[in-house]
């Protein structure tokens, strides 16, 4: 259960018995039959809403009426999403057409499967609407028996030492099968999107200045008196950090120059990631998602050590692009992003390599080939790379207390520092041991060649026309129950290997 104070809030959202929020939804999503089992009346005195947790992005809530429930999610103040109306149908595409398990959106006023929030509405004051007119809204049907959530902390995964094995290399295997699953739709894509910065740098330094309030320069740190500016600049905005806890903590570390590790750190990795690219460019993978605690639901069987996926959300943090937009953005990337979360301890920092390669194994059984040197390289930079960005982010939750300005939104807030703790200690343990080995130990194993056999099967029916006359007839799903399961008898014969 989602304790209360770890939830992001907007008071405006929630006043008086969530009258906004119900006087928006009602308005894109009327009611029209209430015997339909999705139909619920938001104005309502019958129904009841309730806060769930929240990302950075987005609020979420559960609104219920009688048996019916359903899920409403918002998109905050300040955020436009311009990727959301593809992502839903990336949703759908999985839900109808994969194994890969989600939620039902529901279609709304204009039988879009997304609303816009509109700037006009009877009997609510245009000064409080303005707020939250223009941003994204949509409604999802609401997991049966609760969202088996994953706990961030590592020594909270069920079944000890195993159960993190097990857990990590489902979801390494996952990270290809949501590629995969939702190529087809690219088609789809909107003509105006911008994906000219696939590996995130340009949206990461934006970050950086907006959370402090420097100029793009002073993100480079190119000299000492530029640390220095740095330094001074961040010195006059200390005071204005309060007394929580996370406010104190993020406080110490801004005085003992974390900021400029971090920023450090980010320069070094789009000089390397850039070069490598231009060196050996990536191969075209059109669809990302970011695996990562909050965005996957899974259940533990302790009896087999197996982890089931049971749901799959928030994939409005997908990534997207074609070679008519241009995006190459590397699979490893996502790969690495993912080992930011599930490879460190979310305490201590700690790094798990063992959890590492178990991820690293899942994601290699899906893959029809082997990953070449300059992509084992470039995955070691996406770790590191999804570690910044976890603090840039987190930062961000302090942008508004930093610079004097209480914030409207009460945002889940917890210490950037322990990502200058997790690079640290991957880097430490990267003195002593070999990257490129601790890969190839992976992939050169007999029984990884079957897994690519799979995959490369899996590979080429995607690309005939059998895979359109299956996805057409509904049968698809099949065919993939089948794919997962030539994989699961592999791994099954191999339980008791680590590297096979």
């Amino acid at each position: 259960m989602i304790k209360e104070n770890t939830i992001a809030r907007h008071p405006e959202l929630e006043q008086n018995n969530f009258d906004l929020l119900r006087q928006i939804f009602a308005h894109a999503y009327p009611v029209k039959n209430l015997d339909r089992s999705n139909d619920i009346d938001f104005l309502s005195p019958a129904t009841t809403i309730k806060v769930v947790n929240s990302g950075r992005l987005s609020f979420a809530f559960i609104a219920q009426q009688n048996e019916n429930q359903a899920f409403l999610k918002m998109v905050k103040p300040g955020f436009v999403r311009s990727n959301i109306p593809f992502s839903v149908l990336c949703t759908e595409e999985c839900r109808l057409h994969s194994t890969i398990p989600t939620f039902k959106t529901y279609p709304g006023a204009n039988g879009q499967l997304y609303q816009i929030v509109s700037a006009k509405l009877a009997n609510v004051s245009a000064n409080l609407l303005s707020l939250f007119s223009g941003q994204t809204i949509t409604l999802t049907e609401v997991a049966k028996n609760g969202i088996d959530s994953l706990p961030e902390t590592l020594t909270a995964i069920p079944g000890g030492q195993r159960g993190q094995i097990a857990l990590m290399q489902t979801l390494g295997e996952y990270i290809v099968k949501v590629s995969d699953a939702m190529q087809s739709v690219t088609c789809h894509l909107p003509a105006d999107i911008d994906t000219a910065d696939p590996a995130g740098f340009i949206l990461g330094r934006q970050i950086a200045q907006d959370i402090f309030q420097i100029s793009h320069a002073l993100t480079y740190l190119r000299t000492n008196h530029d640390r220095r500016i740095l330094r001074a600049h961040i010195e006059q905005y200390l005071p204005n950090l309060g007394q929580s806890h996370e406010a104190q903590a993020f406080k110490r570390g801004l005085e003992e120059n974390q900021l400029e590790i971090i920023l450090a750190r980010f320069n070094q990795l789009e000089e390397n990631i850039n070069a490598s690219l231009a060196q050996t460019p990536a191969q075209n993978v059109p669809i990302h998602n970011e695996i990562k605690p909050a965005n996957v639901g899974a259940i533990y069987d302790p009896r087999i050590n197996q982890w089931r996926i049971t749901q799959s959300f928030d994939f409005d943090n997908i990534a997207f692009g074609t070679h008519r937009n241009g995006d190459h953005t590397p699979l490893e990337k996502d790969l690495g992003r993912t080992l930011s979360f599930f490879a460190f301890d979310a305490i201590t920092g700690e790094f798990s390599p063992t959890n590492a390669q178990a991820t690293v194994k899942g994601f290699l059984q899906r893959l029809p080939r082997k990953l070449n040197v300059d992509e084992i390289d470039r995955l070691k930079h996406y770790v590191q790379l999804g570690l910044v960005t976890s603090y840039l982010w987190r930062a961000s939750y302090f942008a508004d207390e930093l610079h004097g300005q209480p914030g409207r939104i009460q945002l889940a807030r917890i210490n950037p520092n322990v990502h200058v703790f997790q690079l640290e200690a991957f880097e430490h343990w990267l003195t002593s041991n070999n990257w490129h080995r601790f890969i190839s130990a992976l992939q050169e194993a007999p029984a990884m060649a079957q897994h690519r056999l799979i995959a490369a099967e899996a590979l080429r029916f995607r690309n005939s026309s059998e895979y359109r006359l299956k996805r057409n007839s509904g049968t698809l799903k099949a065919y993939y129950e089948h794919i997962d399961a030539a994989h699961e008898m592999i791994s099954n014969a191999h339980t008791d290997q680590s590297t096979y």
